[in-house]
């Protein structure tokens, strides 16, 4: 059995500012007519532990509260780094999973905004008011606004469901990611989206 890990540090880290999900594009295998997944080993590679164990131990408890056993792998492989396929088969087979879901970064995207430059209309004549008052109220319809520029971050991320009895994945799906600030946060609405989307599809 082996899979293709790739890993989820750049996508790990940048979660710690997701906030809003979108799945772009879904899959299924078509070869595959199983029973869904009940148990599934979580896996989120990276080298920081601790993010690592925030986005298992997130997503994991996300499935169980749907009704999916979860295992977050960090727990059953405390491996700091790429782990090894022995480590993984090992850990599916101590388990029981019957469903192994990993998740990686794709690209980043940066989106920027602009609101385009304004100057206002000449003062008008400040008539009967008060002098500095007239001035004042003149300058908001005659002052310069420059133009403003917005950035925005985009995280690209593949996540892909495996049976342990089928080499090839039985499910991916593809997610655009806003970024903020919360990791636990982010994790819980890329879940959110996640487990919809499984759901939908029958395999878990």
């Amino acid at each position: 059995m082996k899979w293709c890990l790739i890993c989820l540090s750049t996508l790990l880290s940048l979660l710690s500012s997701c906030a809003t999900t979108d799945l772009t594009n879904n899959w299924k295998n078509p070869e595959y007519s199983g029973e869904p997944a009940s148990k599934v080993l979580v896996v989120g590679i990276a080298d920081h532990a601790g993010v690592r164990r925030v986005f298992e131990d997130t997503l994991a408890q996300a499935l169980t509260k749907r009704g999916v056993q979860a295992v977050a792998s960090y727990s059953m492989i405390p491996t700091r780094g790429k782990i090894s396929e022995e480590e993984l088969v090992k850990a599916v087979e101590r388990t029981g999973a019957n469903g192994v879901l990993i998740t990686r970064l794709v690209r980043r995207e940066t989106e920027t905004i602009q609101a385009t430059e304004s100057m206002g209309m000449a003062p008008a004549a400040y008539g009967m008011r008060t002098r500095y008052y007239g001035y004042y109220d003149a300058a908001w319809s005659g002052h310069y606004e420059p133009a403003m520029t917005q950035t925005i971050e985009y995280v690209i991320a593949e996540t892909a469901l495996f049976r342990p009895e089928v080499q090839q994945p039985v499910w991916s799906g593809t997610t655009r990611s806003k970024r903020m600030g919360d990791v636990r946060k982010a994790t819980e609405d890329f879940a959110e989206v996640m487990i919809d989307a499984m759901k939908k599809d029958s395999v878990i």
